[in-house]
């Protein structure tokens, strides 16, 4: 009994901690290009752009192509954009691509060239299309 008495000694302040110290709220996690954050239809139609717009620097998105740069194929662009967000992608290919003719992707036809990546990278679809909105996009984090 005495060492029953000497375990539950020891074990109360951290009983009583428990109880007095409340863990915070979890906060719910941040949508993810895992979550399925386009539609296959918004893939396809970024697929057409793709190909007329930015094939001639990236070359292929579904083949690697040494010397081009690369959105797929050797992680370099998986390694470059993990942990940001699509925001951030969003507004550094409306501002600077295509290079030829920087700034003139609309909105819709940005995030249609994005949907094509993120299946290029092998990330799945979903049920609703990808905002064209660089502060939507901003809550939905790059972590394939």
């Amino acid at each position: 009994m005495r060492a029953v008495l000497r375990f539950s000694g020891a074990a109360a302040p951290v009983l009583v901690a428990g109880v007095v110290v409340a863990a915070p709220p979890q906060e719910a996690a941040a949508p993810s290009v895992r979550d399925g954050v386009y539609t296959v239809e918004q893939a396809d139609r970024g697929e057409v752009l793709y190909d007329d717009r930015c094939a001639v620097c990236h070359g292929a998105i579904r083949q690697f192509v040494p010397g081009m740069a690369a959105l797929l194929g050797d992680h370099t662009f998986r390694n470059f954009w993990r942990g940001r967000s699509l925001g951030e992608m969003f507004g550094y290919i409306r501002e600077t691509m295509p290079q030829d003719a920087p700034g003139t992707l609309s909105p819709a036809q940005t995030a249609e060239i994005m949907a094509h990546i993120l299946r290029g990278n092998r990330l799945p679809a979903g049920e609703a299309e990808l905002p064209d909105d660089e502060e939507a996009l901003s809550a939905i984090l790059f972590d394939p």
